[in-house]
């Protein structure tokens, strides 16, 4: 049985738990279609979050995951629900998950650490996990420096476990490739904001649909932490939230985050549609 069946699902396909983006609708649409829709818990409260994961499970009878920000404040909350919940799969960024393993394993969750560099995937090989995403500096949102092929490429054989491929990828060809370099599953996010199931705001969508090759930029923030995001055709606050964006398509105040795939990708589709396409059927 392979990794993923393991996991409940028919496809070796994540979909990237992105903060405010991932309404459930667009959760469940991508599970009921044989990949892992992946709650973002990034902001939310243990009640939304646990209100979000009950209206997941009423929308869909397939496996689903979430992702959990380590930074966030709340996070013993945050995992008290998903234990409670008996959520099977949890990715994590911004962060180690060390100082929760005990908890993770006691709960039975398989755990995916999202990883920027060979050093950190080094120390996540040191733990307990079922997987590893590795991400490169193409994917939206919070990023590390390194692209992707090129992590694939030093930790793919050092990595016992499934090495899953995040950064860039939106059709067949483009995982293709990440596999040719070791991967074994990819992990999507980009792609899904054009999901029909998907509801950030219209603006959000029109600005990934019009988006050409050179697009996106990255910033930093007064930590150095960089993020991804696409250029937008107005000035822009220097206290950009994705809040904004997702939910009032606010062209000053929003942080568009998207990856480098926005440049192929231009028409919004079922969620059923995008995942035929990255799986090549």
């Amino acid at each position: 049985m392979t990794w993923y069946h393991q996991l409940g699902i028919k496809y070796p396909l994540f979909q990237g738990g992105m903060a405010w983006a991932t309404n459930v609708e667009l959760v469940a649409a991508v599970s009921n279609n044989g990949a892992l829709g992946i709650i973002g818990s990034g902001g939310r409260t243990a009640s939304e979050l646990q209100e979000m994961i009950r209206q997941t499970k009423r929308l869909t009878s397939s496996p689903f995951g979430v992702n959990l920000m380590l930074l966030d404040k709340n996070i013993d909350q945050l995992l008290q629900v998903i234990c409670d919940e008996k959520i099977s799969v949890v990715t994590t960024g911004a962060g180690s998950p060390k100082k929760y393993i005990d908890t993770i394993v006691a709960n039975h969750i398989k755990l995916f650490p999202v990883v920027p560099s060979l050093k950190i995937a080094k120390k996540m090989l040191e733990l307990p996990i079922t997987g590893i995403i590795a991400e490169g500096t193409e994917a939206g949102g919070h990023v590390g420096t390194q692209n992707l092929s090129s992590l694939l490429e030093e930790i793919a054989s050092l990595c016992p476990l499934p090495l899953i491929a995040a950064g860039g990828i939106h059709d067949y060809h483009s995982f293709s490739s990440a596999k040719n370099l070791g991967a074994s599953g990819a992990q999507v996010g980009t792609a899904f904001l054009l999901a029909k199931e998907c509801q950030i705001s219209s603006t959000y969508q029109k600005l990934i649909c019009q988006s050409e090759k050179n697009e996106t930029i990255l910033i930093s923030n007064k930590k150095g932490h960089l993020a991804r995001l696409l250029k937008k055709p107005s000035e822009t606050s220097s206290n950009q939230s994705l809040k904004s964006a997702v939910e009032q398509g606010d062209l000053l105040n929003g942080a568009f985050m998207a990856g480098t795939s926005s440049a192929y990708i231009n028409k919004i589709e079922p969620a059923e549609t995008i995942i035929k396409r990255l799986m090549g059927k």
